[in-house]
């Protein structure tokens, strides 16, 4: 029985390679279409909010003491932050919020910036209008709510309603297509042996 090598399999492959053409546009295209129809759209909406203390009012009395009373709560409002977001996501601000909107706890994210005194409130929905509508009326539940259950966050100010941006969330289409190519490519070529070598066997 003959044996093949690599440039046995290339030179195979080259004499039919409208085969292999064919067989790799087929896999890509079916593998666009998956991916394609698996692939969701989804509305993400986001506000920012800033919750701190109002420095201002501090005793203007000694300046070198109020210096140092403003960076301590300045620290002291940071280091808060990713509990007030803990909070936000567990507490009741988030009951309050969904009394006026219905929508799941999955749908968001609460986050802080390193080092700020911002929370950013992420909403992601299938509807446009949803996100944003529950994004601002969780930063309302938050500015109406928090300073109760936790009265040394300081004021909350909503800095940034919410806007919408639209979120494509699914395996990549490319991927799919440039695998689908190869299994093409890979699926023709060992039909093409195969087929050879039994020619070669009659």
């Amino acid at each position: 029985m003959k044996t093949y090598s690599l440039l046995d399999l290339f030179k195979l492959i080259i004499s039919k390679w409208w085969i292999c053409f064919v067989a790799a546009l087929f896999f890509a295209i079916a593998g666009f279409g998956i991916a394609k129809i698996t692939e969701s759209k989804t509305f993400q909406a986001s506000t920012t909010l800033t919750i701190s203390h109002n420095y201002s009012k501090l005793d203007q009395s000694d300046e070198k003491e109020n210096t140092s009373s403003a960076y301590d709560l300045t620290q002291s409002d940071i280091l808060l932050q990713n509990s007030i977001a803990n909070l936000i996501k567990n507490s009741s601000i988030m009951e309050n919020a969904k009394k006026k909107v219905h929508f799941s706890s999955s749908d968001i994210n609460v986050n802080s910036p390193d080092n700020t005194v911002l929370i950013n409130i992420n909403v992601h929905t299938t509807n446009s209008h949803k996100s944003v509508k529950v994004a601002n009326i969780l930063a309302k539940s938050t500015k109406k709510i928090l300073p109760r259950i936790l009265p040394a966050a300081g004021k909350v100010i909503v800095a940034k309603k919410a806007s919408q941006t639209v979120k494509y969330v699914g395996p990549s289409s490319k991927k799919y297509s440039f695998v689908g190519a190869i299994f093409g490519l890979v699926l023709s070529g060992v039909i093409l042996l195969w087929n050879d070598i039994k020619d070669r066997l009659k």
